[in-house]
């Protein structure tokens, strides 16, 4: 510890991830909805995929897109990353703006996944967030972030 005294902590070491905010030309942001079993309900996410080893976060970003919501960007702008639950885990997740969509075949979920793609104006799933309707992290911080990217929200200065 900082103190220097020693102490026991579980720690969980998760691989990184990221998770990308689709949003296509005429305004429309590709969600999935998804079972959660650890909350025991069903919640709508921006879809999101753990990075292989050897494999470009970008990369990874395109492909979760055309496996979750069958679109492949064709630009990603970087948002931000951030650890995930820094009491107990060292996983980090790097979110995207993903612009310029193309339709992507092969969707795929894995076995036991029981996920249905969802399309909102992005305007709608802005107010959503701001009404606390996305209930996970990575969904929250990527809509917000994605709509001062985007000119949508409150024009305050600080």
């Amino acid at each position: 510890m900082p103190d220097g005294r020693r102490a026991v902590r579980e720690i969980i070491r998760p691989p990184d991830a990221v998770a990308v905010v689709p949003v296509d030309d005429r305004g429309t942001l590709y969600l999935v909805r998804q079972y959660r079993p650890a909350l025991g309900r069903t919640l709508y996410e921006i879809p999101a995929g753990i990075i292989d080893r050897g494999e470009r976060p970008t990369a990874t970003a395109r492909r979760e897109c055309a496996e979750e919501v069958g679109v492949r960007p064709t630009r990603l702008t970087r948002l931000c990353s951030y650890y995930h639950a820094v009491g107990f885990s060292t996983g980090r997740v790097i979110l995207y703006l993903a612009r310029g969509l193309r339709p992507a075949p092969g969707q795929h979920h894995e076995t036991g996944e029981f996920v249905e793609v969802a399309t909102f104006p992005f305007r709608e799933a802005y107010r959503m967030a701001l009404a606390n309707r996305f209930l996970d992290a990575k969904s929250l911080l990527g809509i917000l972030w994605s709509a001062r990217l985007l000119g949508i929200g409150p024009r305050q200065r600080m």
